[in-house]
Formats: structure tokens, C-alpha cells, sequence
């Protein structure tokens, strides 16, 4: 599997996932009540990625991409870009990949895998978001 070229690529690809994950309103309602923050440490290349369900932004907008933000999360999940990318698209076992240590996480686990529940709709957005940027190698 091909991996990103740089941080600006996969941020690229992130922040236009998280744009077109906002119209998923049913989800993002959930997930609101959850009323948590997690960051995304990804490496390979490095890219830190927080989603804030807890503090609204300026404008009221509630799910907020923060790039290297330095308030603590309740959850941090530790991937490469590779094993972000099998996720994101729902071809990842997290538990299995938990155990074999692609993925690591710093906070109530519980609570992690409950969110990817409630996330499962969104991972047919990635796919689609590779595709427009060109980036057809990516799509499993």
C-alpha cells in the first residue's frame, strides 16, 4: 500500500474528510453527546490530529479539526499513516490491530471502541475523498 508523501498531503486528506463528515448530521449528533476530545498521533508522516465534541468553536460549530493542539485529550490514538488509512476506510480489526500494537490508546478504551461504533458510517466518506484528491492507490 502506498503511504503519504507528507504531512500536508495527509492533512489534506484529513481536513477534507472531517469537512464532508459534517454533513453526516445523525453522526455527528452522537457523537456530540459524548461530549469527548481525542487526538490522532499519526506518524509516517507525522500528523496531530484533534476532534473536540467537547468545546464549542467560535461560531458555535461542535466537532472542531485542531491541528497540534496543545489542550490534553480524553482519549489519544497512536497509529502509522498506513493503519490510519485501513481504519478510516473500515478495513481495520481494532481490536486485533490493539493487540499487535498498530494502534495504541491513551484513555478509557471502552469509550474508544464505543465511538468507532458510532463512527462506522463515516468511514464510507475516506474512500470517496481519496478518490477526488487523486489518490486511487490509497482505496482498499
Amino acid at each position: 500500500m502506498p503511504a503519504f508523501e507528507s504531512t500536508e498531503q495527509l492533512k489534506d486528506v484529513f481536513e477534507e474528510f472531517w469537512t464532508r463528515c459534517q454533513g453526516a448530521e445523525e453522526v455527528m449528533a452522537k457523537l456530540t453527546k459524548q461530549s469527548v476530545t481525542v487526538r490522532f498521533d499519526i506518524v509516517e508522516p507525522e500528523v496531530h490530529a484533534t476532534i473536540d465534541f467537547k468545546n464549542p468553536g467560535p461560531k458555535g460549530e461542535i466537532g472542531r479539526l485542531l491541528w497540534d493542539a496543545e489542550e490534553e485529550p480524553e482519549l489519544k490514538v497512536w497509529s502509522k499513516s498506513e493503519t490510519t488509512n485501513k481504519f478510516w476506510q473500515g478495513k481495520l480489526n481494532t481490536a486485533i490491530a490493539l493487540a499487535r500494537g498498530q494502534v495504541k490508546i491513551d484513555g478509557p478504551v471502552t469509550k474508544a471502541i464505543g465511538l468507532v461504533s458510532q463512527i462506522k458510517p463515516l468511514f464510507a466518506i475516506w474512500p470517496e475523498v481519496l478518490k477526488d484528491k487523486g489518490l486511487e492507490d490509497f482505496v482498499l
